[in-house]
């Protein structure tokens, strides 16, 4: 290895380093801009929604209070008035506790001005005299129930809240509660971690918040950093800005945040640096693994040539000098044909893996907006639940109260004081129905109703009061008159035996649940959605298949499938592209129990993300393919005048090369190497040093793809811990995608390849290892069961592909079916002959430039159709035959071919004469035909025939010169027999023969014995004995 040759070598492996690194930098600049900039969009979305999320929890913090609060001042109003109206009141701790068991709260007292407790249902640790309790005293002034006055005792563990209603100038009712029911309805609904844990952002973000006070951590999903110092947890002071984005590192994870300053708090929108790393990685990974393979490829293609060139001598025409320098021609021609198609698979890797990338992040953001349209819904369904869960609760005290009072006097069932105690109750309106269900009072003016006995009725469900029943509490539903929602809630009344006679039902118009229920309508929750610049939300009708809603109103109600739209995209966790209304998209579903809602983002949106980058890879790649093309090809010329070594240029690479490598002459003239024919089927590959510098390029090409199929494999069997939950790799391999020609399908069956190929080779491996130990009956099962599997995993390989582009492949075995009666009726050669050539050109039998002998026709191949094969018989003339009758198949391919010449000499002449003859006039014959590359050699007698003994003599020559050879030996043989007077036999049976033949000497005899066993020691590797047998 030459001293030049090796600085060649270091500067190319330098320059690829540098190179790989260049463009991994710029790889990962270009794709950490990508991902910054997608994630910033999202939160920028976050923060742009968080301030109606926070103003929405405060309104639902203050309306739950209030609503809390009204609860127990109408309980407070409720004894007030009983105490005022005649209904059995007493100021005893007996009533009391009648009241705090009709009522459903922790205590109800009496209370007069100064504070004392005149009757009270249990003990309590409040002192009513304290000016603390003086906004219960309010009640004397004004008339109106006071305000809620909560109470922290002593201990810190206790907290109570008291209520007040005027009873007379001198004493008022007071209703005793704990809280906890209210704290709990504010922590889930109101609180910070109710709000910010419910919110997402990009890949595995999250929202936490910083006073802006103190700078401590008011609320983290690690619970373990609330209240914790976020200077300390490593938050720069000067990244805290309304509006700003940054790298921060919070208790040594690094995010990228977004701030949003509201009121007094900071609110920050963090994605970790981990997420972004995982998708980029995977990306540039696979782009760099490409572009690596491309410049190892190129770079040690050039290597092994001038390795080559440098061990048998510098051929002069293989350069042309340009100036300084000199153009390696053999390398470059070869160098810059891979060049170009590496630069080509960069671009495709490239523009493949960020399109995928694109999806990836697309799909992130869809499910993530699909998932908070979900959680949102749902979350609104819940309150609603629970709202409606409450006023039932609520509401049925209520009518229970005044069923209560009603009972103890029926004087009250006049309009006037029906008013009143509704107003007590917080209700708008109460009917009192008799025992036949009549309407014999109310507070409003609809008069003159009897319950309906039709089941349809909205009514209907309060005869079940009238038969015994206590209660009836109606779901809330648009009155049959106005249309407005309502509620309606019975309880019995009772005659002074306690039978029932009636029902008091309250009439409620629960605005807070129809507001709440009107929020939660498709259109109000979709309305207004966005993701990425164009994309949006829509719903379909799972039941019309109708569009309940889209941005284009002129599509809501109507039918999905006429606008693009197929029966298979209407379902649930659908993720794959979709067209509506002429336009793609790609789109995430979900479920609820009316609808498919979709979040859809325009397919160009795509492009604009994957063209750049693949611009800018391209190029830096060609760059990378320029400069290291010419530092292959061109080299310094070197001093003085460069002389091949002749000697070199006849020897061999290696030793044995000659044994198995050979060249062939391809189509177009060109001469390539090959492995011979007898070498190709054993088990055993080819020694490093034997191999030509493209058998070499190929075997690093094979290397390459099998680590690319590895890794490929691996991240497939174990994909939970390779890919994320939300990727679009998980979604691949999960199968949630719509089966036709698409990327998912592509990327789909490029795994299953790689997984399949990755275990074929393995087994195969093991199979060899297992033939090298058993018998020639263990090799033989090896090798059956090594092709059995190569076919099977083929078949089934094509045939999941098949099925993940969209094919159904029962129809497919269903046409096999007609294919095959189809063959019986008169296709049966077109398709014998498709399956043969398929058979050809997987078992690898014979490969174009193939010496091979088909039927007695002998010749190279030129070409491997799928239906017919063509072999130059070495005279110009194309064979062309059918791939069904390729049969008995003789691969020649080897380093030299063999010209036979058999002639026959008379019974009478002495073989040692003629053995002698030719022992002499051999080198003569190598002289004179200068097309032998190796012999003549004598292969003794091959027949005793019927008129001659038939001796043969071959010589080893190449393909081309083959036919001209043989011709050129027989006329040599013939020239000699007649100069030594050797008889050729006529074509005939001879019944006698009058000749006298010379005898050989004693001498003659012993040069004959010793030169037939010199000539069979040296043809003993190059007979052609299967020829002697036909």
């Amino acid at each position: 290895m030459s001293r030049a040759f090796k600085i060649k070598a270091v500067v190319l492996a330098a320059f690829a380093v540098a190179s790989v690194v260049l463009m991994g930098v710029i790889l990962s600049s270009m794709q950490d801009k990508l991902s910054v900039d997608d994630c910033t969009s999202d939160i920028r979305y976050e923060m742009e929604n968080l301030p109606g999320l926070l103003a929405a929890a405060g309104e639902e913090t203050a309306q739950n209070t209030e609503t809390f609060d009204a609860v127990y001042q109408s309980k407070a109003a409720s004894v007030a008035f009983m105490a005022n109206n005649n209904v059995g009141f007493a100021a005893t701790d007996a009533k009391m506790a009648e009241y705090k068991d009709l009522l459903g709260v922790a205590n109800v007292m009496a209370v007069d001005r100064a504070g004392t407790v005149v009757a009270r249902a249990q003990d309590t640790r409040a002192d009513f005299s304290y000016e603390r309790y003086n906004q219960l005293r309010t009640v004397f002034d004004t008339g109106e129930p006071s305000e809620a006055v909560e109470v922290e005792f002593d201990d810190g563990a206790t907290r109570l809240r008291y209520y007040a209603a005027r009873i007379d100038d001198s004493l008022m009712a007071v209703v005793e509660q704990d809280p906890a029911e209210l704290y709990q309805l504010v922590e889930e609904t109101g609180s910070l971690s109710s709000v910010l844990g419910n919110v997402s952002v990009g890949q595995g973000g999250y929202v936490f918040a910083v006073s802006s006070r103190d700078y401590l951590v008011a609320y983290h999903p690690d619970e373990a950093l609330v209240g914790a110092d976020a200077l300390d947890l490593g938050i720069d002071v000067a990244d805290l800005e309304d509006g700003a984005f940054s790298w921060m590192t919070v208790n040594g994870e690094s995010l990228y945040c977004g701030v949003s300053k509201i009121d007094d708090t900071y609110y920050l929108s963090a994605v970790p640096e981990s997420e972004l790393a995982s998708s980029r990685n995977l990306t540039v990974g696979v782009i760099l693994f490409v572009f690596f393979s491309v410049l190892a490829v190129v770079i040690l293609y050039g290597l092994f040539v001038m390795r080559e060139d440098e061990k048998r001598g510098h051929n002069p025409e293989d350069y042309a000098n340009l100036g300084p320098v000199r153009f390696n021609k053999p390398v470059g021609r070869k160098a810059i044909v891979l060049s170009f198609v590496g630069f080509l698979a960069v671009l495709v890797a490239t523009f493949y893996m960020q399109t995928l990338f694109s999806l990836s992040t697309v799909s992130v953001n869809a499910q993530e907006r699909a998932a908070t349209i979900e959680e949102g819904m749902a979350r609104t369904n819940e309150q609603a639940a629970a709202l409606t869960e409450q006023y039932n609760e609520r509401y049925l005290s209520k009518a229970e109260v005044a069923s209560y009072v009603l009972d103890r006097n029926a004087e009250l069932k006049d309009k006037d004081k029906l008013q009143e105690l509704a107003d007590v109750l917080q209700v708008q309106y109460l009917y009192v129905f008799d025992g036949e269900g009549v309407l014999e009072s109310t507070n409003s003016s609809y008069t003159n109703f009897v319950l309906s006995e039709d089941p349809a009725e909205q009514s209907y469900e309060f005869c079940k009061l009238l038969q015994g029943v206590d209660f009836v509490i109606q779901e809330p539903q648009p009155d049959e008159v106005s249309g407005d929602l309502r509620q309606y809630i019975g309880v019995t009344l009772h005659d002074a035996q306690g039978n029932a006679d009636g029902f008091v039902q309250l009439g409620i118009r629960p605005q807070r649940l129809a507001t709440l229920l009107e929020s939660v309508q498709i259109d109000s929750i979709l309305d207004g959605v966005k993701i990425g610049a164009e994309g949006f939300a829509f719903a379909v009708d799972k039941t019309a298949g109708t569009f309940a809603y889209h941005p284009n109103a002129e599509l809501v109600g109507r039918a999905a499938t006429s606008y693009g739209m197929t029966d298979a995209q209407l379902k649930n966790g659908y993720g794959d592209y979709l067209t509506v209304d002429g336009k793609t998209y790609y789109a995430s579903s979900f479920e609820t129990d009316d609808y498919y809602v979709y979040v859809a983002q325009p397919e160009g949106e795509l492009m604009t993300e994957r063209v750049p980058l693949t611009v800018a890879t391209g190029v830096s790649g060609l760059v990378c393919q320029i400069i290291v093309f010419l530092l292959v090809a061109f080299e310094v010329r070197p001093r003085g005048r460069a002389v091949a070594d002749t000697a070199a240029l006849g020897g061999a690479s290696g030793d044995g090369e000659g044994k198995r490598v050979v060249d062939v002459t391809m189509p177009d003239g060109r001469t390539a190497k090959t492995e011979s024919a007898a070498s190709r089927w054993i088990y055993r590959s080819l020694g490093w040093g034997d191999k030509t510098a493209e058998q070499r390029v190929l075997t690093v090409i094979k290397v390459l793809v099998s680590i690319f199929a590895l890794a490929v494999c691996a991240a497939v069997l174990f994909k939970d811990a390779v890919f994320p939950p939300d990727s679009v790799f998980a979604h691949i391999l999960g199968g949630n995608w719509e089966r036709g020609l698409n990327v998912f399908a592509i990327t789909a069956c490029l795994m299953i390849a790689c997984v399949v190929m990755v275990i074929t080779m393995l087994v195969q491996q093991l199979l060899r290892l297992l033939a090298s130990v058993f018998g020639a009956r263990g090799e033989t099962m090896c090798r059956l069961f090594s092709s059995f599997i190569k076919y099977v995993s083929i078949i089934g390989m094509v045939y999941y592909c098949l099925m993940v582009i969209g094919i159904d492949t029962t129809t497919l075995l269903a046409s096999a079916g007609i294919l095959s009666i189809a063959i019986s009726f008169g296709a049966k050669d077109l398709v014998g002959d498709l399956i043969s050539g398929l058979f050809i050109i997987f078992e690898g039998d014979f490969r174009v430039g193939d010496i091979i002998q088909v039927g007695g026709r002998t010749g190279t191949v030129v070409e491997i159709g799928v239906r017919t094969t063509k072999i130059n018989d070495g005279s110009g003339n194309i064979i062309i035959l059918r791939n069904s009758e390729v049969s008995d198949v003789v691969n020649m391919t080897k380093e030299l071919s063999y010209a036979t010449c058999e002639v026959g000499i008379e019974y009478g002449e002495s073989l040692e004469r003629v053995e002698n003859i030719l022992e002499k006039e051999f080198p003569n014959i190598r002289r004179r035909l200068p097309a032998i590359e190796d012999g003549p050699f004598y292969k003794g007698i091959v027949a005793l025939a019927d008129n001659s003994v038939n001796i043969r003599i071959i010589a080893q020559c190449l393909e081309k010169n083959r036919g001209q050879l043989e011709r050129d030996l027989r006329r040599e043989m013939k020239l000699i027999f007649d100069e030594y007077d050797i008889s050729i036999p006529f074509p005939q049976v001879v019944v006698n023969q009058p000749k006298e033949f010379l005898e050989a000497t004693l001498a003659e005899q012993m040069r004959a014995d010793r030169f037939n066993e010199q000539q069979k020691e040296a043809s003993r590797d190059i007979g052609n004995e299967e020829e002697d047998e036909r």
